[in-house]
């Protein structure tokens, strides 16, 4: 075969080969990767929960410190003399 041959052989194969991969199989998951999928967004559902209870904690503990304690002055900065 000559070289232009070749690479309509090459570009026909390459074309035909994501229609040859696609099969059944690959159009629905698994049971198990479903399962997956689910445990995953139940991690999550539980991760935000978590987030958010400990948001309302952080409140809570925001709510009872007394104002003036957390605004305290910082130390006044000295100017050193130039020499």
């Amino acid at each position: 075969m000559r070289n232009p041959n070749w690479l309509t052989l090459v570009v026909l194969l390459a074309a035909s080969a994501p229609s040859l991969a696609a099969t059944k199989d690959s159009d629905r998951p698994d049971r198990e990767m479903l399962r997956m999928m689910d445990f995953l967004r139940e991690m999550e559902m539980i991760k935000q929960m978590e987030m958010m209870q400990d948001m309302q904690r952080v409140e809570q503990i925001g709510d009872q410190m007394p104002r003036g304690s957390a605004q305290t002055s910082l130390p006044a900065k000295r100017k050193e003399a130039a020499k």
